[in-house]
C-alpha cells in the first residue's frame, strides 16, 4: 500500500528542468530511478500563501519489483506522473 521515493541527487539540465535520481521502494524492493523534473514556478495560491510547484515524470517496469500479475496481458511498463506543490509557512 506504500510506495516511497528517496532522492539521492539532482542534476540541473536547464533554467527550469533537471534530472532527479533516487531510490524507489515498491513491494519491499528498492531500485534506482531517474525522474525528469520541471519547476513550474512560484506564486500566490487561491487561499493565499506563497506556493511553488514541480512536475516529475519517469517510468518503471513493474516486474522489476516482483509485480508480475497478468503480464503480458497487462503491460509491464508503468509511467510515473507526479505533481507536487509546496506552501510557504
Amino acid at each position: 500500500p506504500v510506495i516511497t521515493f528517496t532522492s539521492t541527487g539532482l542534476t540541473i539540465t536547464g533554467a527550469n528542468t533537471g534530472k532527479m535520481t533516487g531510490d524507489l521502494n515498491f513491494l519491499g524492493v528498492t531500485k534506482p530511478v531517474t525522474l525528469d523534473v520541471v519547476w513550474n514556478g512560484v506564486g500566490s495560491g487561491m487561499m493565499g500563501g506563497t506556493r511553488t510547484g514541480f512536475s516529475a515524470t519517469g517510468s518503471i517496469k513493474r516486474t522489476d519489483y516482483g509485480f508480475d500479475t497478468y503480464v503480458p496481458v497487462i503491460g509491464d511498463k508503468v509511467d510515473l506522473l507526479i505533481e507536487i506543490e509546496f506552501t510557504k509557512k
